[in-house]
């Protein structure tokens, strides 16, 4: 049942990253923005850091093959990239005190760590040839700012919801 209620959370927001968000005009800001919304990343970060880890990685392989199936032109990149991102979160995070304040910027963290490595997996094998200064300024500053704000409108929900889920699972 547990674990139910955190597929159905997350495959909600797989959902609305993928659907809604392009949508809203926002995303039309300038000609050369690109905002990407992670918001399973970040669903999944605050799983491993409120929940278990273990789940939290199991879901990132999960939801990394799921967007690679739907979105992505290759195969396991984003199934790697998540898993690799919320394992090298989690263990920072074992270093710093969790607050509020703490939380938004791991999940900041993340979010570029996450976006850099798909952007070298792709430039590696000739998907994208996007300049490095145009992936900073026009990419990822955007989707950064984009996901810390969502981290801080879910944060409280989401911890309390973790934390009660976890209850009774091994860490």
């Amino acid at each position: 049942m547990k674990q139910s209620k955190i597929f159905i959370l997350l495959f909600f927001l797989f959902l609305i990253q993928g659907t809604v968000m392009p949508l809203i005009p926002f995303y039309s800001v300038g000609n050369n923005v690109q905002i990407i919304s992670e918001f399973v990343l970040v669903a999944l970060l605050m799983l491993a850091f409120f929940g278990s880890l273990s789940w939290g990685l199991k879901y990132a392989i999960l939801f990394g093959f799921l967007i690679d199936i739907i979105y992505a032109s290759v195969l396991g990149v984003y199934a790697f990239s998540l898993t690799l991102t919320v394992y090298l979160v989690y263990s920072i995070s074992k270093w710093v005190n969790m607050n509020t304040a703490m939380t938004i910027l791991l999940v900041a963290v993340g979010v570029c760590m996450q976006q850099f490595e798909v952007y070298v997996i792709y430039l590696m094998i000739g998907v994208t040839d996007q300049q490095l200064g145009f992936f900073f300024q026009f990419r990822l500053l955007p989707t950064v700012c984009l996901n810390a704000v969502f981290t801080m409108l879910i944060y409280y929900p989401f911890r309390r919801f973790f934390e009660r889920l976890s209850d009774g699972i091994e860490k």
